[in-house]
């Protein structure tokens, strides 16, 4: 029964950093001047150098930490009705 607990804790908790991940991301995203090449490249090195990512490895993150928490919900979930 702990193992259900924790596993539905992380399924939860991996899927609202997932959310913000994703909302940072495109929020970054749609923010960076697309009018200027050489500010939105100085603008995206400055994103890999604070979030340790660009624009598109956040989406990416953030995507992949979601589906990841869906799944470790459902195994949750299955673990629970045994």
């Amino acid at each position: 029964m702990f193992f259900v607990r924790a596993g539905s804790l992380l399924a939860w908790l991996g899927f609202v950093f997932g959310v913000f991940q994703l909302a940072a991301g495109f929020w970054l995203g749609f923010n960076l001047p697309i009018d200027d090449p050489d500010a939105m490249a100085q603008a995206q090195a400055f994103y890999d150098r604070r979030y340790g990512a660009t624009t598109g490895e956040m989406v990416t993150r953030g995507m992949y930490l979601i589906l990841g928490s869906v799944v470790l919900g459902i195994l949750a979930k299955i673990a629970q009705r045994q």
